[in-house]
């Protein structure tokens, strides 16, 4: 009787100890800032998964307690993925929300290392189906390596030509407004209508050049326009000398804002 109380409460000790482990697992979800998961993604040669949602959402809530408590589904992501939660109730996660047209919650965006969408799913997962959705896009091609020296300057950065960029170049001209005055200066070197473009673009640029990349979305005659600018520049002059080093070196035309 003595040997069966010793072993029944190894047993219990054995299976709460393996319980305590596997919640102490955690996904490393980071915050929503998506440039800087795609410059990891693109050194570690990771994927992105992106996991929109709200404190009161309920689905939301539930996928939290259950799919992403699941041991398999966290190893998953941690091992394969830059995990970014983005909280449209926040400022993030609302411009990130709004800059993807997340419309119902949960949302989840997949991306690949060079920050091309994958898939978007718009419903509640349980940690099967999410694993199954994982494992479908966690391939070596959608993982490559980026190496590119973020700390250069533009005129050393490697001039990667982009067949993306050679396709939008015609079309940025199309969209150009008059400069505005404003406290910050930036060059203008695309619009958009619609955001798959602005991202494309986006990513190429990153890899390019060191200064900021920024997407501003407007309504125009009630059609949204994504407008690409690079650059932070306190003075006009500074932003004019910048436009025409793109204009020179780089053969892209812009202007400034």
């Amino acid at each position: 009787m003595y040997r069966i109380k010793v072993y029944y409460s190894l047993a219990m000790m054995i299976l709460l100890s393996g319980t305590m482990l596997a919640g102490d697992i955690k996904i490393n979800f980071s915050t929503s800032n998506i440039n800087d998961a795609r410059k990891l993604a693109s050194q570690e040669g990771k994927l992105i998964f992106v996991d929109f949602y709200a404190d009161w959402c309920t689905p939301c809530k539930w996928m939290e307690q259950t799919t992403f408590a699941d041991e398999e589904v966290v190893k998953t992501l941690n091992g394969n993925f830059i995990a970014v939660k983005a909280n449209i109730d926040e400022a993030e996660g609302y411009d990130l929300k709004n800059a993807f047209e997340v419309r119902y919650l949960p949302t989840m965006l997949i991306f690949n290392s060079e920050g091309q969408l994958l898939d978007r799913v718009e419903e509640t997962l349980s940690p099967r189906k999410l694993i199954e959705l994982l494992e479908k896009y966690n391939a070596p091609e959608h993982k490559k390596v980026v190496k590119y020296d973020f700390n250069t300057s533009p005129t050393q950065a490697k001039r990667a030509q982009s067949e993306s960029m050679k396709q939008t170049a015609s079309e940025y001209t199309k969209y150009f407004e008059e400069p505005q005055k404003n406290d910050v200066f930036r060059v203008q070197v695309g619009v958009f209508q619609r955001h798959e473009g602005a991202n494309e673009m986006v990513k190429t640029l990153q890899q390019l050049f060191v200064e900021q990349v920024t997407v501003t979305n407007e309504l125009k005659n009630g059609v949204p326009v994504y407008k690409v600018r690079l650059g932070q520049f306190t003075t006009q002059s500074e932003a004019e000398n910048f436009k025409n080093t793109l204009k020179n070196e780089y053969n892209m035309i812009g202007i400034v804002i």
